[in-house]
């Protein structure tokens, strides 16, 4: 995919559409998770993890312990949130409604990081690297997220050997903090999202997941971006796997949604840029009202 440096301005148009109403509140209210911020009111030392503001480090109590210490401070405003982000071969797609899954990908985690931010959230992006997960520390503001969204474009639709429950596991290892977890990906990804992988993020973290709709391997001109070849036409074609086809997107998705019922999570799907901005405040305040699913 080639590099557009248009993005962020691309989301504040999009943003801009939509009143401050609708979008200047949208982390107000409390989330089920105690997250912790800056403010002036000091709290307690808590030992370094990866993340932290560096300048928070207080030098003297490190000095005295042995060990790296950290200030924390007491907020019932900031959020810390972190974005998952999936990527690789399967985000050369489309949507169901014909527009790119990378684009499509780019554009929600962009928007909803821009949403957020300007509600005074610390943002954080991580997604599979060669080897590992990429994971950025927190911070807020446009330079943040314009950073965030070059690094994340340049591999969204490579090869990676990473999975996304490998890289929900490395975030939940490396970074020790309460956060709001968002969770891009689309219908493989769903299939990963078993019980235990959601029960580990819950115990702790709000969840929230948003399915970026694969288009249907059935119907006219369907590429194979895996074989790099379309597929034949009495395949794509045929009745009875597009029903078959159908049937199990149904099922994963119905089971995830049975899971987030159970451990607190929410979930919606997107399929073209018009509609991110709606979703996601719906999805946000269904959860903040407890309706999850």
């Amino acid at each position: 995919m080639k590099i557009d440096y248009e993005y962020l301005s691309k989301i504040r148009r999009a943003v801009a559409l939509y009143t401050k109403r609708k979008t200047s509140n949208i982390l107000d209210g409390d989330f089920h998770s105690v997250h912790r911020g800056r403010s002036m009111e000091f709290d307690d030392l808590k030992e370094y993890t990866y993340g932290d503001d560096v300048h928070d480090i207080d030098w003297k109590s490190s000095s005295r312990m042995g060990s790296i210490l950290v200030r924390r401070y007491e907020t019932s405003r900031r959020h810390n949130v972190m974005f998952i982000c999936d990527r690789g071969l399967k985000m050369l797609g489309d949507t169901t409604s014909g527009e790119s899954k990378a684009e499509l990908m780019m554009m929600t985690f962009g928007t909803l990081a821009y949403i957020v931010g300007r509600n005074g959230a610390d943002f954080a992006l991580s997604y599979s690297g060669s080897t590992h997960a990429t994971t950025s520390i927190f911070k807020s503001g446009t330079d943040h997220l314009e950073s965030l969204l070059y690094d994340y474009e340049k591999s969204v639709d490579s090869d990676s050997t990473v999975s996304l429950t490998d890289t929900i596991k490395e975030v939940l290892n490396t970074v020790h903090k309460r956060m709001i977890i968002f969770i891009l990906t689309d219908i493989e990804g769903l299939s990963e999202l078993d019980p235990g992988i959601v029960r580990s993020i819950t115990d702790n973290n709000d969840l929230m997941i948003i399915n970026i709709e694969d288009a249907f391997l059935t119907g006219d001109q369907v590429f194979d971006s895996d074989l790099k070849v379309y597929e034949r036409f009495f395949l794509s074609h045929s009745k009875a796997l597009h029903e078959e086809e159908v049937r199990q997107r149904q099922e994963i998705i119905d089971g995830v949604s049975h899971t987030c019922k159970q451990l607190r999570a929410a979930m919606t799907t997107i399929s073209k840029q018009e509609d991110i901005i709606e979703s996601v405040i719906a999805l946000l305040e269904r959860y903040r009202n407890g309706y999850y699913g």
